[in-house]
């Protein structure tokens, strides 16, 4: 009998360990505030590494791997693919957010509390911070190249991030938006009436109604309990803090780069981010725009076709760190 209960014990932890090896992965974990923060470094030939390298996804609760109904295992919800073509001197790390279990079927998956509680660009970027120390002192205190790349929300955390770990030696800013979130949703509402999807007084409903939502979220900025579009309070302080004052205050080098159509970021936001830099004369901003391309870089071609620049993301900001190596 205990032979059979020890055996049943073991089978979750076996299974979790031959996924980490079909992913090629190795899993690490530290504590912070009494939660356990898991992170994984992509290695699948257990090659001795050089440089590092961090990865900060957008704001889904996305597990590491996930399947479906009608699929089965596995998705990979980071960008293993690009971490085969990626230069084999990187440390790839991927930091599971707190709260996400490593495996889910994603059709029945909710987010959890302590996912809700500990969401938002703030606290990513503390919890970021801690992991990036731990790799570096522990695994990796030789690497000269520390590049931190943020896609989407993750590039808030990425801009934050590199200010507060002076570790940080090359910065990828991608799909992100140098003003805080307010000016997202206000620009996408103005875009609207502009094209004539709804007509100047029905823009104005929705503002008003929108500015009368963040105002309750700034009386109560640390709430994790009240919500407001379907996300915390929390969550929208800190998304609401300026990405352009953190980068500013950078002297590593910075690749910034947009989708001219991305749909969740308006690329005028971006460009504001360029504009900055260019009227206080800094140079240390490289910056890029993919034409066409959305919010994924997936851009539409004439003929309808879709071409998907992912891949050539990361490749280009290998080169970019390449040009820009200290």
């Amino acid at each position: 009998m205990k032979k059979a209960l020890m055996l049943l014990f073991l089978i979750p932890l076996l299974s979790h360990g031959q996924k980490l090896t079909k992913q090629g992965l190795e899993e690490y974990f530290l504590l912070d505030k009494g939660d356990t923060v898991n992170f994984y470094i992509y290695n699948p030939e257990r090659l001795k590494k050089t440089k590092v390298f961090l990865f900060l996804q957008g704001s889904k609760p996305a597990p590491m791997i996930s399947s479906t109904d009608s699929v089965e295992c596995c998705f990979n919800n980071f960008p293993k693919s690009e971490m085969n073509h990626f230069p084999k001197e990187y440390a790839f790390v991927y930091i599971q957010k707190i709260g996400v279990p490593y495996y889910a079927n994603t059709d029945h998956y909710v987010a959890s509390a302590k996912f809700n509680e500990r969401n938002n660009v703030l606290d990513r970027a503390e919890v970021a911070s801690k992991v990036l120390n731990y790799v570096v002192k522990r695994l990796y205190p030789k690497a000269q190249v520390v590049a931190v790349m943020g896609h989407s929300e993750g590039s808030d955390v990425a801009a934050r991030l590199a200010v507060i770990n002076k570790k940080v030696t090359h910065l990828g800013f991608a799909s992100g938006n140098g003003a805080p979130q307010m000016f997202n949703d206000v620009l996408f509402i103005r875009r609207k009436m502009h094209s004539g999807e709804i007509n100047a007084v029905e823009a104005q409903a929705q503002l008003d109604a929108y500015f009368t939502g963040m105002e309750g979220v700034f009386k109560r900025p640390g709430s994790v309990t009240d919500t407001f579009r379907g996300d915390t309070y929390k969550w929208h302080y800190a998304i609401n803090q300026p990405p352009i004052e953190n980068l500013l205050k950078l002297k590593i080098p910075i690749f910034l780069t947009i989708g001219s159509n991305d749909e969740a970021v308006p690329v005028e936001a971006t460009d504001y981010i360029k504009s900055e830099f260019v009227r206080l004369q800094k140079s240390n901003l490289t910056y890029k725009v993919y034409p066409n391309s959305n919010h994924s870089y997936v851009e539409t071609l004439p003929n309808g076709e879709s071409r998907d620049h992912w891949s050539e993301l990361f490749a280009d900001f290998a080169e970019f760190i390449k040009s820009n190596n200290r």
